[in-house]
């Protein structure tokens, strides 16, 4: 039976139609920053093979309708997905598409127990990912310094405030377990059994760069693991050599030294600034220059527009603020004793934003 999206799809396949293609076997590798790196790794695993990769951020300005997507994918032997994917004509989500013969899902990495205090600021859109705030480390942000410039603390006093009493009393040593549930959650989302590659990478010791931006070697894994799931033979190589960290070149959060050594692992105070044309060269800052950086681009925005929920959760937290008030030296009256704070998530922000910061 004839519907719309089959006639699109047909369209489409007569657009290609005598187009050169090189390359054996062709794979199409769909999705946001991860499933780039994960493309880029599989072009040096698989170098006699066609590897062609479409973001997801610009999909539906190529592609109109999903069907003309589902059709360009029709022209591969294999095609992996990330979750995410941009509003189209006509409707159509991940559901739609993974009903195609040929697509498998690459789960996404998103892990929080490294960086608790990491949040993104600003009201998002759930499809577009549109409206978060960039600030001195792109869509990254401390929570600990928004919630200092909004109760009007100094840079001195923010500074303060990162200590392992405050930590503690914030929930950032308790995220592990969370976090690991949440990264099997979305392991299971693309049926994908990530335990394994969890133990190996948790020997390394902090395999993210952020919560959603893994290390070289938690692509390097996945890339061989999606070919391996689907039946694609590949000559195995040290990608960790040779192969560009390019999520790494998008900037890296630090492991806080009181968070390291929780975790027994390397830390550091250093926060690593990818290069911009708005910002300049890649850098490091120290954590004061970095809260310096913060509070210069905080006093160019809107207050409306500073939203984190969580934080947003601290100010509505009458002992929380008399803690955090005490903490960053700002009075003398005792904190009043309570129960924990609201919880961090273990997914920073609730959500994997933040992917082209």
């Amino acid at each position: 039976m004839l519907t719309v999206d089959s006639l699109w799809r047909a369209r489409h396949r007569l657009a290609q139609f005598g187009k050169k293609r090189t390359g054996s076997p062709r794979i199409l590798v769909i999705g946001v920053c991860q499933a780039g790196a994960i493309a880029k790794a599989m072009r040096y695993l698989l170098p006699d093979a066609q590897v062609d990769f479409v973001s997801a951020f610009t999909a539906a300005r190529r592609f109109p309708r999903l069907a003309d997507l589902m059709a360009h994918a029709d022209g591969y032997d294999h095609v992996f997905s990330s979750i995410y994917l941009p509003r189209f004509k006509g409707g159509g989500t991940i559901d739609t598409l993974r009903t195609h013969p040929k697509v498998r899902l690459i789960p996404t990495i998103v892990f929080g127990a490294y960086h608790p205090d990491l949040v993104h600021v600003g009201v998002q859109d759930a499809v577009t990912l549109n409206g978060l705030i960039s600030g001195p480390m792109g869509h990254s942000h401390s929570a600990i310094t928004l919630y200092a410039y909004l109760a009007g603390f100094s840079q001195d006093q923010a500074l303060r405030l990162f200590a392992e009493p405050v930590f503690e009393r914030l929930g950032y040593f308790d995220l592990w377990d969370e976090s690991v549930a949440y990264l099997r959650s979305l392991g299971r989302q693309a049926d994908y059994d990530l335990d394994t590659h969890l133990t190996r990478w948790a020997r390394r010791g902090c395999f993210m760069h952020s919560i959603n931006h893994t290390k070289l070697f938690v692509v390097s894994d996945l890339a061989r693991g999606l070919l391996t799931k689907a039946g694609i033979p590949f000559e195995e190589c040290d990608l960790d050599a040779f192969l560009p960290d390019d999520l790494g070149g998008q900037g890296s959060w630090p492991v806080y030294p009181e968070i390291a050594q929780h975790y027994g692992i390397p830390g550091s105070a250093m926060f690593f600034k990818a290069e911009t044309r708005r910002s300049g060269p890649a850098r490091t800052m120290s954590r004061a220059a970095f809260v310096a950086a913060a509070y210069a681009n905080y006093d160019r925005r809107e207050r409306d527009l500073l939203v984190s929920q969580r934080v947003q959760g601290w100010c509505n937290d009458a002992p929380t603020v008399d803690f955090l008030r005490e903490a960053a030296g700002r009075g003398d009256t005792p904190a009043r004793p309570a129960a924990r704070v609201p919880s961090v998530s273990a997914g920073g922000s609730g959500s994997f934003a933040g992917h082209a910061s």
